[in-house]
């Protein structure tokens, strides 16, 4: 299966144009996780509403079969991740996982044919790679900025293909109507990633308290001392260090919180003639909650502050990453 997998995406690899091939050598004999780097551009449509833009997709080695699939629209630090960053590379590759890059910016993707693109590109993808599982894989959305507001609509207008989202650093405040969400979108695990130094709208503190109190699977993260971009990075340049962008990505709490999402709520199995993965309910009353002004953390039954404003953790090590991520000198903020 995975020696026909990888003939299959050589012979795809000749018309469709790999990005990275002497970089997954390297990879190797550093340790890091290698694999492929492909694109495709969906075009645009009316009828369906669909939205003309260009994906790219990165594969590990020796993959048969994808459970998930990443997708972050982050503008520049977007790419960075999907190019560059061999951490989610690794958890792509323990987790089934293959990583798309959508080079699209937009104030939401309903109105515009942006969802309807995303989509599109899984079935590019799935035809042109032989990867027939990717129509239906669940998403885990990450999406920076304005992307931060493409994942949030995603979750809005998709909620049942969200396996979790993350909102990193989302400035501009929107309209009401956007920022309400129906009850299927409320079950979707979430993160909201803001700066300590960043701009901290109004309405997505209040997107969150909103969900917390419709008891939705969700923590807010304090970046402390970050700003809105990482240090040396904007949108045409990339000069940021490992340090500089772990730090502002928030891997040491974001990576774990990730892979026990994915862990949760995976059925055991999946069949890719199925139009979309039944992915599990959480049961939010066997997780744990942590205060955000203090970072006091304990299980959910024993938790003394109030549960309705509190970040929602996995277990007690995502709850403990958190802390040990977001409160280092227990300084309140």
């Amino acid at each position: 299966m995975k020696r026909m997998r990888a003939q299959q995406l050589i012979l795809s690899a000749i018309a469709f144009n790999i990005l990275s091939g002497p970089l997954a050598a390297n990879d190797a004999q550093n340790g890091i996780p290698s694999g492929e780097l492909f694109r495709t551009e969906v075009a645009a449509s009316t009828n369906p509403l669909i939205a003309n833009s260009k994906y790219q997709i990165w594969i590990p080695d020796d993959a048969s079969t994808f459970r998930t699939l990443f997708v972050f629209n982050m503008r520049g630090a977007g790419k960075h991740l999907v190019a560059s960053d061999h951490e989610w590379r690794a958890l792509a590759k323990r987790t089934q996982s293959a990583m798309l890059y959508c080079e699209f910016e937009a104030h939401g993707v309903r109105d515009n044919g942006y969802a309807s693109s995303m989509l599109k590109a899984c079935e590019q993808f799935a035809a042109e790679l032989n990867l027939p599982e990717l129509p239906q894989a669940p998403f885990v959305l990450w999406g920076h900025s304005m992307g931060g507001r493409v994942a949030q609509d995603f979750v809005r207008f998709r909620p049942g293909r969200v396996l979790a989202f993350h909102i990193a650093l989302r400035g501009n405040p929107s309209d009401a109507a956007f920022m309400q969400e129906e009850a299927a979108a409320r079950n979707v695990p979430g993160l909201y990633l803001m700066g300590a130094s960043d701009g901290k709208p109004k309405d997505i503190r209040e997107h969150f308290e909103r969900s917390r109190k419709a008891k939705s699977p969700r923590a807010w993260v304090w970046l402390p001392g970050q700003s809105h971009w990482p240090k040396g990075m904007h949108f045409k340049r990339n000069q940021t260090t490992p340090k500089d962008w772990r730090a502002w990505a928030a891997h040491d709490f974001v990576i774990p919180w990730t892979e026990a999402m994915i862990r949760l709520r995976l059925p055991t199995a999946t069949d890719i003639n199925e139009s979309i993965v039944n992915l599990r309910e959480i049961q939010v009353e066997s997780g744990w909650l942590g205060d955000i002004k203090t970072g006091a953390i304990a299980p959910y039954h024993k938790f003394r502050g109030k549960r309705s404003t509190a970040s929602w953790f996995p277990n007690e090590q995502v709850a403990r990453a958190w802390v040990a991520f977001a409160y280092p000198d227990d300084k309140q903020l």
